[in-house]
């Protein structure tokens, strides 16, 4: 499947692009869209999608700007640009920046659903040249790559002298002058069996960061590579580095299922400073190579936060995000969240209660611990076995338990001190509840308000909570519209904007993909069972 996003202006055409295309049939998902280029921006560094459509003029950020932007911040996607017949001086200038296609308006479904399969098979093809064994053998180092790769080593040792360095990087065609630099390791992870994934993901680094003039890659073996990331006008290197490094951690497991953490040292401004950043890097690779963690990590992130750092296995970081942050009152949530994997599978069975509730024992043994507590002291009778075949014996055991489990580790959590990315991410999640109504809250708003920069804050909001910044607007969103349809007789127009969307349709849209029905038939259900 292809994730969409679309951004036009005119409600009218996201509407008719929305509604006017059987999605279901197709390969791809619209996965979000946007009234302007300022607020895709914000959505897109949460949702990725692999195909952007945009109109040229719109306000706030244009169509070109967003695709410069875009193009440089997540490379891989495909840009489809949608213009008048008086743009078309435009449309030129975005095939200049590299957009795949443009489409002139007035255009039918079938024609952009024509466009879409054409940018589909491109990247198909993308994919094939890349991961081709004849295109790897192809691939030729020269001795000056090795001479290029060796120096830059050296650099990050420690073995250069600062004076000679920017004579002797641009004798190699390095552009070694900012205003300031962070080093970042990236490692990559292969199983055994697919160990040509990493030369795979190599190159597929190379081709896409040799695009940016404010990065310099290298590799200092198979499956470790360095970026050294510099100053770019007004945007932070900070700010720049978790950019980046987001859009290739996803891009890489996308494309080749390898994992990959990365390593984020210290800013620092003199060319002599850069082994310190590289030292910072490389001892927050380490950890995680330790620890078994697949993060986006800073330095600061890891001396302030992660000490305490989470060993979940992958399928437990979801609930664990969960009972990390949710508040006292919010374990209706949790619980709703638990029940729709119950009542998703149609009936509850003795193997599934036991699944679940060892998926959750295992999340809150992690929480307990990192807060210096024993398990066995907070929960000790959902450790005995014979306590735990009477929880799952049936549906209602295992929901009174569950809750009584939940509450008893959001008390323990609470009376223990709280992280610095504890406060974050509660400031930010208490802004969402209390902000949620209004359309134009976004990733950028909520990093202002939590201070943090909005590359950094996704990273960190992503990857302790086990959901986006952009689910967790939506889940709230959702909930508040569910309990306005339970609960009241407004019209599913009023109840849009109530929770926060300006466009009665996308609500109804969004509302659909996420609860599996209508809002329309959301109420009849409920007044039925009301009823019975």
């Amino acid at each position: 499947m292809y994730n969409v996003f679309l951004v036009d202006d005119e409600i009218v055409v996201r509407e008719g692009i929305r509604s006017n295309i059987r999605w279901d049939d197709t390969p791809f998902v619209l996965a979000g869209e946007a009234p302007d280029g300022e607020i895709a921006l914000s959505m897109m560094k949460e949702i990725k999608p692999d195909i952007l459509i945009t109109d040229i003029k719109m306000p706030f950020l244009d169509g070109l700007e967003l695709a410069r932007i875009i193009r440089k911040e997540q490379p891989w996607v495909r840009i489809i640009i949608l213009s008048g017949h008086d743009e078309f001086q435009y449309a030129r200038e975005a095939i200049s920046i590299g957009v795949e296609e443009y489409l002139l308006k007035p255009f039918s479904s079938a024609e952009l659903v024509q466009i879409l399969y054409k940018v589909s098979s491109s990247i198909e093809e993308e994919k094939k040249r890349i991961a081709s064994l004849e295109n790897l053998k192809n691939q030729v180092v020269s001795s000056k790559e090795v001479l290029r790769d060796r120096w830059l080593r050296e650099l990050t040792a420690g073995l250069v002298s600062p004076a000679g360095a920017i004579e002797e990087a641009r004798e190699m065609g390095i552009d070694l002058i900012s205003g300031s630099y962070v080093l970042a390791v990236v490692r990559v992870k292969a199983p055994e069996e697919r160990k040509r994934e990493l030369l795979t993901a190599r190159l597929f680094m190379q081709s896409h960061l040799s695009r940016r003039d404010d990065v310099i890659f290298f590799s200092e073996k198979p499956g470790r590579h360095i970026l050294m990331v510099k100053e770019n006008g007004g945007e932070s290197v900070e700010e720049s580095v978790y950019a980046l490094a987001q859009g290739l951690k996803f891009e890489i497991t996308q494309k080749t299922g390898c994992s990959v953490s990365i390593g984020i040292g210290c800013a620092v401004k003199r060319i002599g400073e850069i082994p310190r950043s590289y030292e910072e890097a490389d001892r927050v690779s380490r950890f995680m190579a330790e620890s078994g963690q697949q993060l986006i990590l800073g330095a600061g992130d890891m001396d302030s936060a992660y000490g305490e750092v989470s060993l979940l296995p992958p399928e437990s970081c979801r609930i664990a995000g969960r009972l990390k942050y949710a508040t006292a009152s919010e374990i209706d949530v949790v619980m709703e969240e638990y029940l729709s994997l119950i009542d998703g599978n149609n009936s509850y069975s003795f193997f599934l209660g036991n699944y679940l509730l060892g998926d959750i024992i295992i999340a809150a043994t992690a929480i307990i611990g990192e807060l210096g507590g024993d398990i066995h002291e907070v929960i000790p009778t959902f450790l005995l076995q014979e306590k735990l075949n009477s929880i799952i014996n049936s549906r209602e055991s295992f929901i009174l338990h569950v809750r009584d489990l939940i509450e008893k580790v959001i008390a323990f959590r609470d009376s223990r001190g709280k992280s610095k990315h504890y406060g974050m991410i509660r400031k930010a999640n208490d802004f969402i509840d209390s902000h949620y109504a209004d359309p134009g809250i976004c990733l950028q708003s909520v990093a202002e308000h939590v201070n943090a920069s909005p590359n950094h804050f996704s990273t960190v909001y992503s990857q302790e909570t086990g959901r986006s910044f952009i689910e967790y607007l939506t889940s709230v969103r959702i909930g508040k519209a569910k309990d306005l349809l339970r609960n009241t007789d407004l019209r599913s127009s009023d109840i849009a904007f109530e929770a926060g969307f300006n466009d009665p349709h996308y609500f109804s849209f969004i509302f659909k993909k996420n609860v599996g029905i209508s809002p329309r038939d959301f109420r009849s259900e409920k007044i039925i069972h009301s009823a019975e």
